[in-house]
């Protein structure tokens, strides 16, 4: 039960409805769908032949470990991602960057939200909101705060650790504190709609800023509204692009 609470607070409890359906499809394809967790690296490997070279996935997110472990497989196997409709939060941050070519078709979306290590430096009235939201009583939140902020760290300390051995720039985990720091007059428009936001980098600035190459992506451009933004029912959300960003280096 604790380690739901802390998830719920990290990364949102939509996020970790149900688990993934793990599947082998035509063309001795693995597809994921739903939450990624425990133990779904070891069920596409149980699933995986010596023809297995690529992943479809539909996923709004999961477990940041499970996800690591996943994009750990694929990287070693070097195995081709597509994504069926939505690849998003620990999909995006952890699977996705780690295949070794990724395809976005027209009608899917790829969607990044708040990292570990962006988690871990919102500081401890943050994470106290977030636990009181996620239902822990009054006379738990301050253990409860402490173990969190513990938990966070050390999977803060992970992502930097799979960013490193990937060869990802530490910036992909880090720029969407800017894209969600100017989404407030686009969120404005949506006043019925509590709608997180997720950032959908493109391709060109995820090899040229973060070293994720092998990107192919739909027409990208034209779903977006001219300011740079794509309201998903299914996420209820508000995926930003690019426009809050400057060049990399």
């Amino acid at each position: 039960m604790k380690r739901f609470v802390w998830m719920a607070a990290m990364m949102g409890v939509t996020a970790l409805a149900g688990a993934a359906d793990v599947s082998r499809a035509a063309g001795d394809a693995i597809v994921v769908r739903g939450a990624i967790a425990d133990g779904d690296a070891e069920k596409v490997r149980q699933l995986a032949t010596s023809e297995t070279a690529m992943l479809r996935v539909n996923s709004g997110g999961g477990d940041p470990q499970a996800a690591m472990l996943l994009g750990r497989y694929l990287r070693q196997r070097q195995w081709d991602l597509s994504v069926d409709t939505v690849c998003a939060g620990s999909c995006a941050l952890y699977v996705f960057p780690a295949a070794r070519r990724k395809h976005i078709p027209a009608g899917a979306v790829l969607a990044l939200q708040d990292t570990a290590f962006l988690r871990a430096q919102a500081g401890p009235e943050h994470m106290r909101r977030s636990l009181v939201e996620a239902g822990v009583p009054a006379d738990e939140l301050e253990r409860e705060t402490a173990a969190l902020a513990a938990h966070l760290a050390a999977t803060a300390a992970q992502e930097a650790a799979f960013a490193a051995e990937l060869g990802i720039a530490p910036a992909f985990y880090r720029d969407f504190r800017q894209v969600a720091s100017q989404a407030d007059s686009v969120r404005q428009r949506f006043p019925d709609q509590d709608a997180a936001v997720y950032w959908w980098p493109a391709a060109a600035r995820l090899q040229r800023c973060y070293g994720i190459a092998g990107v192919e992506e739909g027409p990208r451009a034209v779903r977006l509204a001219p300011d740079g933004y794509l309201y998903v029912p299914a996420l209820s959300a508000l995926v930003m692009g690019d426009q809050a960003l400057q060049d990399c280096p």
